[in-house]
């Protein structure tokens, strides 16, 4: 796998305003210091280390999405839900008593619905 490119400022910012200071992912506000800049094709899987294939995200989503694609990122975000009423007795005892709920359903992210308002 080649070296990363270090980013200029100038490079950063234009990652950042991509998605006008939110994650591409969850959505979440971050701030330009708290993004990181994800390569939405993992360079261990053959993606350019170009600025056409970095997206702002927040630690969280960048973090796990780790080297996945995003249809495998979306994929096993769609399982969260399973993998806590199976693994997870404190989740499923909060859902018993109504403090919280499963609510499966299929995953959109942030970029995806600011692609579809262009």
């Amino acid at each position: 796998m080649p070296d990363r490119k270090r980013l200029t400022k100038k490079e950063r910012q234009a990652v950042f305003d991509r998605m006008k200071g939110h994650c591409a992912y969850c959505g979440c506000e971050i701030t330009l210091s708290e993004m990181q800049v994800d390569h939405v094709m993992p360079l261990r899987k053959g993606g350019p280390d170009t600025l056409e294939n970095m997206l702002p995200a927040c630690r969280s989503c960048n973090h796990y999405k780790s080297t996945l694609t995003v249809q495998q990122f979306r994929d096993t975000v769609e399982r969260m839900p399973y993998r806590l009423m199976k693994n997870n007795a404190t989740f499923r005892n909060a859902v018993r008593f109504g403090l919280a709920s499963s609510n499966p359903h299929n995953v959109i992210f942030f970029f995806e619905l600011m692609e579809g308002q262009k």
